[in-house]
């Protein structure tokens, strides 16, 4: 059976357990803690993944001198998208105007999350540390910065223009194609997880009862997140290759990548099944989709600053009563785009990282309540991360349409 209905069926299958069992106090402790591990387990997948595989794909491009197109690409259509989609969420918000629900578990957990943010910051002036490259390989956990710059580092200099350094090519190139064999596996029984992650994903919303009860907000982030899946997305992406390929074509066959990034809220645990969906599914090259990926999982946060301006303003308009001016939706925008281009450091909270920066930077102060989001994270981080990975997905096919390199998969080969 495909990826794409398998995945289906797991969150259907999610969604219905919770709805059975989501009123036992034990099957929502279970799924908590199985969910949280099974998320962690992603980021164990995907750190060796990325290690290796970058090295040989900057290796590779760099013997055929195409390095330099790939990555410009990827940084262009990672960075393109991210602005379009955070003007989309002031405009959606100017036209349909709608308040943020007042949580019943407002500032709950907002401690919790202030502390795990001061953490972050602390851990990554740390992991940058170049002084010992291994310990930053070692310590490595909540961001894959570290990872991609030790392991470009490493691919710049494996470059096989001689005899003596084709047989560490040859090696990692081997070790590449391990990782790819590990991240088939996960992509192919990854629903076992989703199942679980899913399921704790709906008894989340469950037992934070706000978004039910304030239909319009829910009705609106619904169809701001649908037009920019199924409109803006693909009519950018079309544009990009002359449309020539098919963008929907592509979602649904990386839907498992979508939905695992979408209920995990994080690019750590859906990424690694990116990679095999991405290439045999898609047709994409291994060393494009090996560059590629990684780069654009950093920078390509269209969604969660969309998101995050569209609740900004939200916010505004629930705490004041009043549509914010014209000058504070235009700082709103700026600095929802350049926050989110550093919000990868804090991977599953990168709606809050974004939403709580851009208004320290432009100076609105609420009173704290912005931290009503806290009770809605799963599902604000989780659409993010959704349009985010599906960004992430385009970015790199059409990395592999610049470089000519494409091919066409028959449905009967895919996942």
């Amino acid at each position: 059976m495909k990826t794409w209905i398998i995945y289906l069926v797991a969150t259907l299958m999610g969604l219905s357990t919770t709805l059975l069992l989501g009123q036992f106090p034990a099957y929502g402790t279970f799924m908590q803690t199985a969910s949280n591990v099974l998320i962690q387990f992603g980021g164990f997948v995907l750190f060796p993944i990325v290690f290796f595989t970058f090295a040989s794909g900057v290796a590779s491009l760099r013997k055929d001198k195409i390095g330099g197109r790939v990555a410009s690409s990827a940084i262009i259509w990672s960075i393109l998208p991210t602005l379009i989609l955070t003007i989309l969420g002031s405009l959606f918000f100017a036209i349909i105007p709608t308040a943020f629900p007042a949580s019943s578990s407002a500032g709950a957990g907002t401690s919790a999350v202030i502390t795990y943010v001061n953490t972050l910051i602390q851990y990554t002036k740390d992991a940058l540390n170049p002084i010992n490259p291994f310990y930053t390989l070692s310590s490595t956990q909540g961001m894959i910065f570290p990872i991609v710059f030790i392991s470009f580092i490493l691919g710049y200099f494996l470059k096989p223009n001689s005899d003596i350094i084709r047989p560490a090519y040859v090696t990692m190139n081997s070790f590449s194609e391990v990782m790819y064999r590990m991240s088939s596996a996960f992509a192919i029984y990854g629903f076992a997880f989703v199942y679980i992650i899913s399921a704790s994903f709906f008894m989340q919303l469950q037992s934070d009862a706000s978004i039910f009860v304030a239909p319009r907000f829910l009705f609106s982030l619904i169809a701001l997140v649908s037009i920019a899946l199924f409109g803006i997305l693909p009519l950018f992406y079309g544009i990009v290759t002359s449309f020539k390929s098919n963008p929907y074509k592509i979602f649904y066959r990386t839907l498992g990548a979508q939905l695992a990034a979408m209920f995990s809220g994080t690019i750590l645990f859906s990424t690694p099944m990116l990679y095999s969906l991405t290439r045999k599914n898609c047709g994409v090259q291994k060393r494009v989709v090996s560059t590629t990926i990684p780069v654009t999982s950093m920078f390509a946060k269209g969604g969660s600053a969309m998101i995050s301006t569209f609740t900004i303003l939200s916010l505004i308009y629930a705490a004041t009563g009043a549509l914010p001016e014209i000058k504070i939706i235009m700082f709103v925008i700026l600095c929802s785009f350049f926050v989110s281009l550093i919000s990868s450091v804090f991977n599953g909270y990168g709606v809050f990282f974004i939403t709580y920066f851009t208004m320290k930077i432009v100076g609105i102060d609420l009173a704290n309540a912005e931290m009503s989001l806290v009770g809605l994270l799963p599902l604000l981080c989780g659409l993010g991360t959704l349009l985010d990975s599906y960004i992430s997905t385009l970015c790199t096919t059409a990395s592999g349409y610049w470089i000519e390199t494409e091919v066409t998969v028959p449905y009967a080969d895919i996942l």
